[in-house]
C-alpha cells in the first residue's frame, strides 16, 4: 500500500463535513486515506486499513460525540495513539477536530488537554486546518508504523460482542496503570493497579475484555485472566486467584510442582522479570468486602504486570484508582439499537432515549429488548417498534425473565442448569450429559442470538443476572449433580460446580456428600488448607457422608491444625469401612494424637503396616508418618527400615534425619545434598523441599561441627526467610493461636538461636511461651522444643543458673513423655550436667552426664553424634571449669558464634 500523510478517522453520520474536511487536505497537497466502507462488526478492522493506519504520517479525528460509541473509531485511534506514544508525545501525530461545544467527550485526556480545532465554519478554516495538519505531517517526517503484540490472544477476547461507547472508561484505566509514562498533565494515580467498579450486569467484564482488546499492543508480553466469580469469601477467593495462577504458570513453562501458594507467585513473577515484557493481568469478579492484604497476594510483585480488578462495590481501602461504570448514555444506547437492529431512524432511536432514561441505561436491558425486537421484526409492523420501547418497564431481571421464557425449551433448561452451577463458565460436556439427544447446539446458537450467553472459547459463559432470571428446577438439578460426579477429575472448575451443587436441598444426601468430597479432595491438592477445613466442617454435618468421606475431612482438619477434632472424628471409625479405610482412620487419628503430645493413647492404635492396594503416592506418605512417629518415640532403626528403599524426596529427607541420630552423617549430607540438588533451578529455588533438604543437611554439618569445633551458616539466610513468611501466612489464614501457626512460630524463633541472636530469641520465645502451654499443654514435644531453645539462648548470653533453672523441669517432663532413651530427653540432660558444672556443682553434673552417656550408647550406638557430645562432655568434666574456657566446645554446644544484630 502506497504510504499516505493523513488517515482521516470519522464516524459516517459526520461524512458530509468529512468530506469538505478530505477536499481541504488534498489541496493542500496531503495524500489521504479515508475508510470508503465502513465497518461495524468487532472483528472487521481488516488487514488493509491496519497497514493503511500504520503507513500513514499522522491521523486527523473529526471527533464529534458518536466518535468514540464507534469501534472502528476507537481502534484508528487507540492504535495511532499507542504508536504515537512509542516513538514520543503522541500529539505530535494525533489531532482532533471538535466539532460540539466542549471537549468532555473526547478521550483520552492528553488529546482532551491538547490545543485542538474547532468545527470548520467554512472554507478558509478547512484550509487553516489543512495547513496546520501539513505542518506536523512535515514535522513527522515518518510513518507511524504498527506496535503489535506477537502475544496470542485469549480465546474470550476473539468472540463476537456488541460493544459500543465507554472509550473515556477505556482511558481511564489505561491512564490509571500508566500514569507514570504519560505527559504531566495527566494525573499521578497508580502505576500497577486499577479497579472497575459497577453494579451487576453494567457490564465492567465486557469493559475489561474491550481494553484487553483495543489496549493490546501496550502489553506485548500478553493478556492473563482470573475469574473470581464472586465468591463471597476471602479464602475462596484466593483459592480461585491461585488455581488460575497455576495455570498461568504452566503457560509460561514455570515448573511449579509441588510449590506452595506464595512460592507459586513469586516464581511467576520471576519468569516475568526476566522476560522483561509488560503484560496485563484482568483479575474478574473481586469480591467486594476482601480484605486488603488479600488482594495484595491479587499483584504480582513486578513492575512488568499491570492489573485490572473488576468488582460490584469494592473496599475503600483497596489502595488503587477506580473508574466507576454507570449505564450507556442515550448516544451510547441508540448506538447499540443500531448496531443490534441495522436501523437509525428518529422515531425509534427516539424511543430507545426514553428506555435509557427508564433502565438507568442498563445494558443488558438494553441489549435483551432490542434483539427481541430484532428476531420478531417479521411479527412486529416496523411502524410499531417505537410502541414496543416504550412499554417495556420493570428491572433487568423482570425483562430477563420475559427473555427466558421465550427461549425454547432446550434453550430455558441449559440457563437452568447454569443457574443450579457455580458462575464459573459452563463445561458444554456436562450440558450434553444432562440433556442426551436434545438439539443442545441449535439450543446454544439461540441463546447466543438472544445474548443470553456467550462462547470462551471451549466453554460457555452465562450472566449472573441471566442464571437468576432463569431460576431452578429441581429435576434438572438433581441429573446435573449426577452428571457431575461423572465428569473426569480434571473437568474445568469441576470442584467450583460440585461446591456450588451441593447446597441445593432437592439433591440427595449422599450425592452432597460426594459433590463436598471432591472440592475438598482439590482443595487439598491444591495446598489450600483454609478452604479445605471450611469443607471438611461441611462434610462432617453433611447427610450422607460415608467413613471415607469423614477420614477424608480428618484429614483435612488434621493439615489445618485442628488436631483434637480430627482424632475425635477418626477414632470411631478405625474398624470401619474397608481394610483402605480403616488404616486410613487409624493413621489420621495417631497423627493427630502424636501431634497433641498423647503418645499413650496413639500407641495402641499404630498401625503395624501399610496395605498393599493402597495408592503409591499415599504408600509413601504413610510411611513417612509411621517412620516420624517411630522416631519421636527412639525407635529410630524400625523407622530407617520403613524408608530405605524409596527415592521419594519426603522419604529421603526423613531417612537423612535419622541417619544423622544414628551417627551416619555422610549418609545424611549425601540424601540432602541430593534432594537440594533435584530442586536447583530457578523455579524451585525456595522449593518446600529443597530448603527442608538445606535445613536437614545444615543440621548434618553442625552435627560434624560438634567435633570440629567450627559452625557454617550455608542455607541458613533461606530457610529463615522461608520460615517466617510461613510463620506470616498460617497467623492470616489459620490465627495467631493455631496450632500451625504457633509450630511455625516456634521454629522461627529457634533460628534466632541458630544464628547468635539470644536476645532477639528470648523476646519471641517470651511472646509464645504462654500461648504454645495453653494450647499443647506443658508436656507437648513443642513446648519442650521451645523451652529448650531458650535454654540454648541463655547459655549464648553466660546465664548459666538460667538454663539450669529451665532444663532440670524440662528433663523430668521428658522423661514422663518421650522416656529416658529419647535423643531429646538425652540431650537435655548432657546440657543440664554443662550448666550445673559451669555454675560450680560438678557434684549434681557428673552423674547426670555419665547416666545419659550410658544410655545414648545404649539406644543409638557409638557412631551417633549425641555419643560424640557426651564423650567430649565427660572428658571436660575432669578438668577444672576454669581451664573450659580454652576448648570452643562449650561455645559450640549451645550454638554461640561471633554476635549477630540482636
Amino acid at each position: 500500500m502506497q504510504p499516505c500523510d493523513v488517515f482521516l478517522s470519522f464516524t459516517w453520520s459526520d461524512i458530509d463535513e468529512v468530506l469538505k474536511l478530505e477536499r481541504a487536505l488534498q489541496a493542500a497537497g496531503l495524500r489521504v486515506f479515508r475508510d470508503s466502507e465502513g465497518i461495524r462488526e468487532f472483528e472487521g478492522i481488516t488487514e488493509g486499513l491496519d497497514a493503511a493506519l500504520a503507513s500513514s504520517t499522522v491521523l486527523l479525528a473529526y471527533y464529534s460525540r458518536r466518535f468514540p460509541t464507534r469501534y472502528a473509531c476507537q481502534w484508528e485511534l487507540t492504535s495511532a495513539f499507542l504508536a504515537a506514544q512509542a516513538a514520543g508525545d503522541p500529539r505530535r501525530r494525533v489531532l482532533v477536530v471538535n466539532p460540539e461545544a466542549d471537549g468532555n467527550h473526547i478521550a483520552p485526556v492528553e488529546l482532551q488537554d491538547a490545543a485542538y480545532f474547532g468545527r470548520p465554519r467554512d472554507e478558509r478554516d478547512r484550509f487553516r486546518i489543512a495547513g496546520r495538519v501539513a505542518e506536523m505531517v512535515r514535522a513527522a517526517g515518518t510513518p507511524l508504523g504498527a506496535v503489535r503484540s506477537a502475544a496470542p490472544m485469549l480465546p474470550r477476547l476473539l468472540r463476537p460482542r456488541r460493544f459500543v461507547g465507554r472509550y473515556q472508561e477505556l482511558w481511564r484505566i489505561h491512564s490509571a496503570l500508566h500514569s507514570r509514562e504519560l505527559p504531566p498533565a495527566t494525573p499521578r494515580t497508580s502505576s500497577a493497579l486499577a479497579v472497575v467498579r459497577g453494579l451487576a450486569g453494567l457490564g465492567k467484564t465486557s469493559l475489561a475484555e474491550q481494553y484487553a482488546f483495543l489496549f493490546r499492543d501496550a502489553f506485548p508480553g500478553g493478556v492473563r485472566w482470573i475469574g473470581l466469580f464472586g465468591q463471597d469469601d476471602a479464602a475462596g477467593a484466593a483459592v480461585r486467584f491461585h488455581a488460575g495462577l497455576r495455570t498461568i504458570a504452566a503457560e509460561l513453562g514455570v515448573d511449579v510442582a509441588g510449590l506452595p501458594p506464595d512460592e507459586v507467585r513469586a516464581g511467576v513473577a520471576r519468569r516475568i522479570e526476566a522476560d522483561r515484557r509488560s503484560q496485563l493481568w484482568i483479575i474478574d469478579d473481586v469480591p467486594s468486602e476482601l480484605p486488603a492484604e488479600v488482594l495484595d497476594e491479587f499483584v504480582m510483585p513486578t513492575s512488568f504486570v499491570r492489573t485490572v480488578l473488576t468488582t460490584r462495590s469494592g473496599n475503600p481501602q483497596w489502595p488503587a484508582p477506580v473508574v466507576e461504570l454507570t449505564g450507556l448514555t442515550e448516544d451510547e444506547g441508540s448506538a447499540l439499537y443500531t448496531e443490534i437492529t441495522g436501523s437509525d431512524d428518529p422515531v425509534e432511536l427516539s424511543a430507545v432515549r426514553r428506555l435509557v432514561e427508564r433502565c438507568g441505561g442498563h445494558p443488558i436491558v438494553l441489549t435483551s429488548v432490542v434483539t427481541a425486537l430484532r428476531d420478531g421484526r417479521g411479527a412486529i409492523d416496523e411502524t410499531g417498534f417505537a410502541d414496543v420501547l416504550d412499554s417495556v418497564k420493570g428491572d433487568a431481571v423482570d425483562v430477563l425473565a420475559r427473555a427466558v421464557g421465550e427461549c425454547s425449551s432446550t434453550a430455558r433448561r441449559i440457563l437452568r442448569i447454569a443457574a443450579a452451577i457455580s458462575r464459573a463458565p459452563v463445561p458444554p460436556d456436562l450440558v450434553r450429559r444432562v440433556l442426551p439427544g436434545e438439539p443442545v447446539a441449535d439450543a446454544v446458537a439461540e441463546l447466543a442470538r438472544r445474548a443470553l450467553l456467550i462462547h470462551l472459547g471451549t466453554e460457555w459463559d452465562v450472566h449472573a443476572l441471566v442464571r437468576d432470571a432463569a431460576g431452578l428446577d429441581d429435576d434438572l438439578t438433581r441429573r446435573t449433580a449426577s452428571a457431575v460426579l461423572e465428569l473426569p477429575g480434571d473437568t474445568r472448575h469441576l470442584h467450583a460446580h460440585a461446591a456450588a451443587l451441593a447446597v441445593h436441598e432437592c439433591v440427595p444426601a449422599h450425592q452432597r456428600a460426594r459433590l463436598l468430597r471432591s472440592g475438598l479432595d482439590w482443595f487439598r491438592e491444591q495446598g489450600e488448607v483454609v478452604a479445605a477445613r471450611a469443607v471438611a466442617k461441611r462434610i462432617l454435618t453433611a447427610e450422607g457422608a460415608t467413613a471415607a468421606d469423614r477420614v477424608a475431612a480428618a484429614a483435612a482438619l488434621a493439615d489445618s491444625g485442628d488436631f483434637a477434632e480430627a482424632a475425635e472424628v477418626c477414632r470411631p471409625l478405625v474398624s470401619e469401612g474397608s481394610p483402605e479405610d480403616a488404616f486410613r482412620a487409624r493413621l489420621t487419628c495417631v497423627r493427630a494424637l502424636d501431634q497433641l503430645g498423647r503418645y499413650a493413647d496413639a500407641d495402641s492404635l499404630w498401625p503395624g503396616h501399610v496395605p498393599e492396594p493402597l495408592p503409591e503416592r499415599e504408600k509413601i506418605e504413610a510411611r513417612v508418618f509411621m517412620a516420624v512417629a517411630r522416631r519421636m518415640r527412639g525407635r529410630f532403626r524400625d523407622a530407617i527400615g520403613l524408608l530405605e528403599g524409596t527415592d521419594d524426596p519426603r522419604a529421603r529427607l526423613e531417612l537423612a534425619r535419622l541417619k544423622i541420630i544414628t551417627g551416619d552423617l555422610k549418609a545424611a549430607r549425601t540424601i540432602a545434598d541430593a534432594v537440594i540438588r533435584a530442586h536447583d533451578t530457578p523455579d524451585h529455588e525456595r522449593h518446600p523441599l529443597r530448603l527442608e533438604a538445606i535445613g536437614v543437611y545444615a543440621e548434618a554439618e553442625m552435627s560434624v561441627d560438634f567435633t570440629e569445633f567450627t559452625t557454617r551458616d550455608e542455607g541458613w539466610d533461606a530457610l529463615e526467610v522461608r520460615l517466617r513468611s510461613a510463620r506470616d501466612s498460617l497467623a492470616g489464614l489459620l490465627g495467631n493461636d493455631s496450632p500451625l501457626t504457633l509450630a511455625a512460630g516456634v521454629r522461627c524463633a529457634r533460628t534466632s538461636v541458630t544464628r547468635g541472636r539470644p536476645r532477639r530469641a528470648l523476646r519471641e520465645f517470651s511472646e509464645l511461651e504462654p500461648r504454645v502451654r495453653r494450647v499443647f499443654r506443658e508436656h507437648h514435644p513443642l513446648y519442650h522444643w521451645l523451652r529448650y531453645s531458650s535454654a540454648q539462648a541463655y547459655a549464648q548470653l553466660n546465664q548459666y543458673e538460667d538454663v539450669a533453672g529451665i532444663l532440670r523441669p524440662l528433663l523430668e517432663k521428658q522423661r514422663e513423655s518421650i522416656g529416658p532413651y529419647h535423643p531429646d530427653t538425652m540431650r537435655t540432660q548432657l546440657d543440664l550436667g554443662i550448666s550445673l558444672a559451669l555454675c560450680g556443682d560438678k557434684e549434681a553434673a557428673v552423674p547426670l552426664v555419665v547416666e545419659a552417656d550410658r544410655r545414648i550408647g545404649e539406644s543409638l550406638g557409638w557412631r551417633a553424634e549425641l555419643r560424640n557430645r557426651a564423650w567430649i562432655t565427660r572428658a571436660l568434666l575432669n578438668l577444672p571449669v576454669v581451664v573450659w574456657r580454652f576448648f570452643p566446645y562449650v561455645d559450640a554446644l549451645f550454638g554461640k558464634k561471633k554476635p549477630e544484630e540482636d
